[in-house]
Order: C-alpha cells, then sequence, then structure tokens
C-alpha cells in the first residue's frame, strides 16, 4: 500500500515513511543572542558582552592578522597599543555559533 503525505509544501509517495522532516521556513530554534561590543569607535578600551556565554573572541586587522586573543576580566580588551584603523572582532559562543563585529579604532 502507498502512502501520501504533504508536508509544508512537500509531496512524499513511500510505501513506508519513518522520517520526521523540517519546514526548511521554520525559524532557527536557537535562543536569540544579544551581542554588543562597544564603544564604537574606540579609542582604548572595548567591551564585549553577550547573552549567551562566550567560548572565544579574535580581534584581527585589515590584513587577517590575528592582533589580539585574550582578554581582560569580564570581555575587555584594551586597544590603545595598537594603531588607527578598523579591526575585525570575531565572537564565538560556546554553542557553536560566530558572530564578527567591525569596530574603528581612532
Amino acid at each position: 500500500m502507498k502512502t501520501v503525505v504533504l508536508l509544508g509544501g512537500l509531496l512524499l509517495i513511500s510505501s513506508s515513511l519513518f522520517a520526521q522532516i523540517s519546514d526548511p521556513t521554520e525559524e532557527n530554534q536557537l535562543p536569540n543572542w544579544e551581542l554588543k561590543v562597544y564603544p564604537n569607535p574606540t579609542s582604548d578600551l572595548l567591551v564585549i558582552s553577550s547573552s549567551i556565554e562566550i567560548k572565544d573572541v579574535t580581534l584581527m586587522d585589515l590584513n587577517g592578522q590575528v592582533i589580539k586573543k585574550n582578554a581582560l576580566p569580564n570581555w575587555c580588551y584594551s586597544l590603545q597599543e595598537l594603531p588607527t584603523g578598523w579591526i575585525f572582532v570575531y565572537i564565538e559562543s560556546t554553542d557553536g555559533r560566530v558572530e564578527k563585529k567591525n569596530v574603528y579604532k581612532n
């Protein structure tokens, strides 16, 4: 006996169907990530605050060179010794998400 199943606009015809199919238009089930990198622009301290636990932060220059990895307590970075210009901040959460923020150091 054939089984016809209509799921989220997909028509499946099978004699046995044992699969869970999710709707690709559904919202991501991960919790919202409230992430702040401030002040921007900055001349000295850069602070990162997050609603999700942070695993790692990497600061890179325009050439892709890592310029900082270790943070002061509470994810604060001193940028005072760095030259003026753009800094790319890559933040990785403990659940594997990565977010990129651009910061201008003046």
